[in-house]
Order: C-alpha cells, then structure tokens, then sequence
C-alpha cells in the first residue's frame, strides 16, 4: 500500500446514491454466528462459524467497497477486466493482501446449461476441491436455485448488482478465520460474462444463447484482525447508504 489506509477509503470515489429498495419497513440483515449466505452486491459470501458477526460485517463493507468504487470506475467501459482490476485495486489498498487473479477461459460441458450449472466445477475448485465444496451452502444455493423463489430480495441485489455494460461480473465465495494466525481469509471464484449486451438473470443465463463468453479466476484474499478493526469505521462509513440496497441474506 502506497498510502494511508483510512484516507485512501475517506478519498474514494464512489457512485451517486440511488434509493431503490421499496419493501415496506425493510431493514440491513444483522450477521449471525452458525454457517450463512449472504448477497454483498455481486457478491455471494459464505460465512463460517468460526467468523464472528463484528468481522463479518466489517468483510463485507470492504468487498460492498470495493464494487461501488469498481463501479464508478468503469462506468460505460465495457471491458469487465477493468472492473476487476479496480476492485483488486481498492481492497489492497484498504489493507487486504491478495493473490493475483488471472482469468482464463471456461469450456461449458453443455451448452443449454444456465451459469449456476455451469460454475459449479470453478467454485469447487477455488473452494479447495470437492470435499470442502460439499459442505458449502453457496454450492447448495447454486445447486437449489430453480427451487428458490426468483424474487427473493437476495435475488434481486445480486442480479441488478452483477450487470455490467456489455455482460455481467460477480464472485462466488467462502470467509474463514484463522484465529492462531489472525486473520480473516477470502477465497472466491471471480466470474466475468462478456456478451453483446447487459446481462439480467444472470445465474440463469444460458451462455450460448448469444455466443457469450465465459472467463473465471480464482482469488484469495486475507487481512489481519488489527488491521481490519483499524479501518473498519472509514469503510462502513462511506458504505453505509448503500447497505439496504445491497446486503440481502440468502434463505435455505
């Protein structure tokens, strides 16, 4: 990092706010303490036991920052790697240590298969493989999705969050702690949709429907409890307008 944590987030640029959410009496999902799911955005992160509720909400102001700024950032640019490069950019900067992320083409075994079908070998493998990927809840959401209602307000957040101009973006993901180390680890499937148009639906989308092209990376991500706490009050303070209009819990 280049430069202050707690002003680098005071200084960033982030999108207007825009009121959206009209349910009656509507209020941010308070984080529990067993295993959960919950819609950051674009973003579906699954919680551990062994996260504390303080920590996560704390994880998921940095990753709802690091979209809006992302955002903002590439507002009309069609290109989606820049959005991610953006998004890697702000949470360094922030104070998380991130691996590289490289995106590589993904070959569909079928091609009528929606994107929640066609996902599940990357995430199970940027999960650690199979054994961990079965007992994840993100894996099961993905797997129940034609089950679920599709107007869930989960749903909805992470649908209008995922569009982008010329495709989609989103991630997919877990959120462990290692308390003999301290810290809070993230390890995410990052998925980009280039199409010829904005995408909705996005779980649902069919990719050869508009020869659209798939591209996944795999991430991780982790940050020191010190650190997190330090500048936890800067980031929830410049997300916390947005926070009803994207924080939704995920319902199994």
């Amino acid at each position: 990092m280049s430069r202050d944590p707690v002003q680098y987030v005071r200084a960033l640029a982030l999108p207007e706010i825009e009121r959206r959410v009209t349910r009656s009496g509507a209020s941010v999902p308070e984080f529990g303490s067993g295993q959960e799911v919950v819609a950051v955005g674009a973003q579906l992160a699954e919680f551990r036991p062994v996260v504390k509720p303080a920590q996560r909400s704390a994880v998921a102001d940095c990753l709802l920052l690091a979209q809006l700024a992302a955002n903002k950032a590439s507002n009309g640019n069609p290109d989606v790697m820049a959005w991610y490069t953006k998004y890697v950019e702000v949470l360094q900067n922030v104070g998380w240590t991130t691996r590289s992320m490289e995106f590589h083409d993904t070959a569909v075994g079928d091609d009528n298969a929606g994107v929640h079908q066609a996902i599940l070998p990357v995430l199970t493998a940027a999960l650690g493989g199979a054994a961990v990927a079965a007992t994840s809840l993100v894996v099961s959401v993905l797997k129940g999705l034609k089950e679920m209602d599709a107007g869930s307000p989960w749903i909805t957040i992470f649908d209008r969050s995922s569009m982008h101009v010329g495709g989609a973006k989103f991630q997919l993901g877990s959120v462990d702690a290692d308390e003999a180390a301290g810290t809070v680890n993230v390890r995410l499937a990052a998925l980009a949709i280039e199409a010829r148009r904005q995408i909705t639906q996005v779980l649902f989308f069919k990719l050869a429907s508009e020869h659209a092209r798939l591209r996944a990376a795999q991430a991780h991500f982790d940050i020191g409890f010190e650190r997190l706490l330090a500048v936890q009050p800067a980031v929830a303070a410049r997300v916390q307008p947005f926070l009803l209009d994207n924080i939704g819990k995920v319902e199994l």
